[in-house]
């Protein structure tokens, strides 16, 4: 909170300003008198950080003055310098009513913005209701006093001109600001000092893949390659945490105009239009009062806004890997990494002879999250995975948004942990929503349509290998330099024992438990025999070998790599899935991709 008392005098003397200003220029008021020595004294205690001395003086102003907005105003910021907020809220109302068609103004401008404040909860709730117009509560100006009328006394703004909402802020002044910080970024992320700090640009470094020993890439990904409309609602935050409430409302209205179906955006609006009224109660309780708009309604909102803004807070630090990519070839371009409890997928791809990510995208998972075992469990599965085709939205309808892209799931891993069920994809959300909630799917990783147009355009079936983890762990390469190194070791004995005639040696890496979906160990091994006679002990090397790390369900191993024979230039690609039986690495799944 030491951030927010430090904002409030700034605050409040804008307001006051404002005030000031638009009840001189625009009633016609005379300005004050040049020459006003109480205030001259007044302010050069103020300037020698002298308050509570000057506080008399600017009491006495008034005194004199009555009914003078200015004098109000400059009492109503000393009274908040010194902590005093609620009579400082008393002084600013009054200045505000010394003219009461300004009061009348004031009035209707708090109803409008509950009013839109309620269509934008309406929006995010998707509840079909429709709210009240935007024009309910409005009080029409009072005709034209004749020209020898007297002038309005103070306060004589009839009570019909002033909507209930005007009693709700009769409280602590600041109570208009704090609940919106507190609400929208506390809430979110249990601290606001990190929204008063300008985003760092994501970095998020690989393994370069000419060398298994070479140091990690890193790159910068521009501003603007990145996800739009969830960074402008990052803005959104960023501007609340450094206390521009009005840029920040410009913003959302802004966000909200170009997506309206950013059903977190419409919440946020919402939140600002009351936090500029003043009766902001916190992050989305406004929802209350649209027709069948209830609290746990916006617990999924809540919890999307707190991923996006952990995502956007805390980027992979630099310097580090995930821990499942162990080794990626220049001929892999792509690979995606989802963290399913972050609710995050990024894109890494190969720029330059570098890994570069080239996203970082909000994706929704399983309702009752990771680690799918049985079918209908309404779980995301975790493992390593091949996107194995492409759906338009033709061929998928409007459920699935702008496409799909299946996974290999469940894969020779998978099958050997006996778990069931199929069809995990990744796709897009309903054409009616910008996004689901984090945990909303039955098992697939759901995104935005605008992300998964990029990812249907970008990505190639059976090219892009796809991790999907409960979290991301991002280490510094040399964690990974021992494994890397020994999973290497073990493919480098698969080819020396490939190229040696009596096929022992070769059969005594594979698990007496192997099994790839078509042939068991004998099958395999009479395969094996085959091949042996065929090429014999002819030289071969691997090429574009790839190795991936599996982090659940035990320890296992995905090595790709293509097996190329002297004397030729390309070879088969093949699959090895190798995992501990009795303490040693076997092979428990073998096959030829192409």
């Amino acid at each position: 909170m030491i951030k927010l008392q430090v904002h409030r005098p700034r605050w409040l003397l804008a307001a006051s300003l404002t005030a000031g200003l638009m009840h001189s220029v625009v009633a016609g008021e005379p300005v004050a008198p040049a020459a006003d020595p109480l205030r001259e004294q007044a302010m050069a205690l103020v300037a020698q950080q002298q308050d509570a001395q000057a506080l008399p003086l600017f009491e006495e102003r008034v005194r004199r003055q009555p009914g003078q907005a200015q004098a109000l105003i400059d009492l109503g910021v000393v009274l908040a310098r010194l902590g005093r907020l609620t009579e400082a809220r008393q002084r600013f109302d009054e200045a505000l009513r010394t003219s009461s068609i300004h009061a009348l103004a004031h009035d209707n401008l708090l109803q409008l913005q509950l009013n839109m404040a309620r269509h934008a909860y309406a929006a995010a709730l998707q509840s079909g209701e429709t709210p009240p117009s935007a024009d309910t509560g409005l009080q029409w100006s009072p005709a034209p006093a004749p020209a020898s009328a007297p002038p309005t006394p103070l306060g004589a703004v009839a009570a019909s001109a002033t909507p209930a909402l005007v009693a709700a802020q009769k409280t602590d002044y600041a109570a208009w600001l704090r609940p919106l910080l507190a609400s929208l970024v506390l809430l979110a992320l249990g601290a606001t000092a990190w929204a008063l700090n300008r985003r760092a640009p994501v970095v998020v470094p690989v393994d370069a893949p000419a060398s298994t020993h070479s140091p990690p890439a890193t790159q910068v990904i521009p501003e603007h390659e990145r996800a739009v409309p969830e960074e402008r609602l990052i803005q959104v935050y960023r501007l609340i945490g450094q206390g521009h409430l009005a840029r920040a409302l410009e913003a959302a209205e802004s966000l909200v105009r170009d997506q309206p179906r950013f059903t977190l955006a419409q919440l946020v609006y919402g939140d600002l239009l009351l936090a500029h009224s003043g009766v902001l109660r916190g992050f989305g309780r406004g929802t209350a009062q649209v027709p069948g708009g209830q609290e746990l309604q916006i617990a999924p909102l809540q919890l999307e806004a707190r991923q996006r803004l952990t995502a956007w807070q805390e980027p992979p630090p630099p310097g580090t890997v995930p821990r499942e990519l162990l080794l990626l070839p220049a001929s892999v371009r792509q690979v995606v990494v989802v963290d399913g409890l972050r609710s995050r997928l990024f894109v890494l791809e190969h720029r330059a002879g570098q890994l570069v990510p080239t996203a970082s995208l909000y994706a929704a998972i399983g309702r009752l999250g990771v680690g799918k075992q049985d079918e209908g469990d309404l779980r995301t599965p975790l493992g390593v995975y091949d996107i194995t085709g492409k759906l338009d939205s033709r061929q998928v309808g409007d459920f699935y948004g702008a496409g799909a892209l299946p996974l290999s799931y469940p894969n020779e891993h998978d099958r050997r942990l006996h778990r069931t069920g199929a069809n995990i994809w990744l796709h897009g959300t309903r054409a009616e929503r910008h996004a689901d909630a984090p945990f909303s799917s039955n098992g697939c990783v759901v995104l935005s349509n605008p992300d998964m147009e990029r990812l249907m355009h970008d990505l190639v079936p059976r090219r892009t290998p796809v991790v999907i983890a409960e979290r991301l762990e991002w280490v510094q390469p040399k964690v990974l330099a021992e494994r890397r190194s020994a999973a290497v070791a073990l493919v480098e004995s698969w080819r020396m024992a490939r190229m040696q005639p009596d096929p022992g040696r070769l059969l005594a890496l594979y698990a007496r438990t192997f099994d790839n979906g078509v042939q068991d160990l004998a099958a395999w091994r009479r395969q094996l025999a085959n091949d042996a006679a065929e090429h014999g002990a002819k030289e071969r090397q691997l090429a574009d070998l790839m190795v991936l790390d599996a982090q659940s369900g035990g320890d296992a191993l995905f090595i790709t790599f293509r097996e190329v024979l002297r004397g030729s230039v390309h070879g088969p690609l093949r699959r090895q899935y190798w995992a501990r039986e009795r303490g040693q690495w076997k092979i428990f799944s073998e096959g030829v991709l192409e």
